[in-house]
């Protein structure tokens, strides 16, 4: 499909495609884009829904009809009808008790991402030994490193000085920082909960959630262009949104 969306670019033939990262999709500017709000790995939402699919696929090959231009970016409009086990964000099995702070607060919000990273640290450990292998290596950092970087841009709203784009680590570490999140919880006993309890737990009920919460306002107010684009994106999902 690569070769063939360039050769009719070369042709000038407009392209359409399917995108689940709306700022990279921003950043490559093909022709024709349809942004969905859907997991990573499923452009099309949930399997063995063809009706739902099909809608997806007939928005995505109507902007080839569109004659502005050159270049289109639109967004789906619905989330996905199921997203798997329907297990809701309520029942979901939690062994984990993370710890109790002070009433004083004492501890900052960086602090208690980390005491939550220890807490869930065992429960990661268990899904790598069952799967081989973890899915938190975008921004190539411990996870408990990863959270570090995104609290101190949190506190200062500046970003260090490194040989790497910034904007791109803090985009890699948020995505991380969620992934080992959710592969710890994936790796508790009872029912596998569905892609959304997972992710109504991690923003409604966790530390480290309220971390990229509180981040995604300094993001947006940032000089920096690249680091703009990054909190205006999908820092924050948008089924989640209303958190902010």
């Amino acid at each position: 499909m690569g070769a063939i969306a360039h050769y009719l670019e070369e042709a000038g033939i407009p392209t359409t495609s399917i995108s689940l990262v709306r700022e990279n999709t921003v950043q490559i500017r093909p022709p024709r884009a349809l942004w969905v709000p859907f997991p990573l790995g499923r452009p099309f939402g949930e399997p063995n829904d063809p009706a739902f699919q099909s809608r997806v696929l007939s928005d995505a090959l109507a902007l080839l009809e569109r004659e502005d231009g050159p270049v289109i970016l639109e967004d789906f409009p619905d989330d996905a009808p199921g997203q798997g086990n329907q297990t809701a964000a309520g029942d979901l099995v939690c062994p984990v008790s993370f710890p109790v702070f002070g009433e004083q607060g004492e501890e900052t919000l960086a602090d208690r991402v980390q005491a939550e990273i220890r807490s869930l640290a065992p429960w990661h450990e268990m899904f790598v030994s069952k799967h081989g292998r973890t899915s938190a290596t975008a921004s190539r950092l411990p996870v408990g490193e990863a959270a570090r970087s995104i609290a101190d841009f949190q506190a200062t709203g500046t970003a260090p000085v490194l040989d790497t784009d910034f904007a791109a680590l803090m985009h890699n570490a948020s995505q991380d920082l969620r992934v080992w999140y959710q592969e710890a919880m994936t790796a508790q006993p009872g029912p596998l909960p569905s892609p959304t309890a997972l992710a109504d737990w991690f923003w409604g009920s966790t530390s480290a959630g309220d971390l990229l919460l509180q981040t995604q306002p300094v993001l947006t107010a940032s000089e920096d262009r690249r680091l703009r684009q990054v909190g205006r994106g999908q820092w924050v999902p948008r089924a989640q949104k209303h958190r902010l």
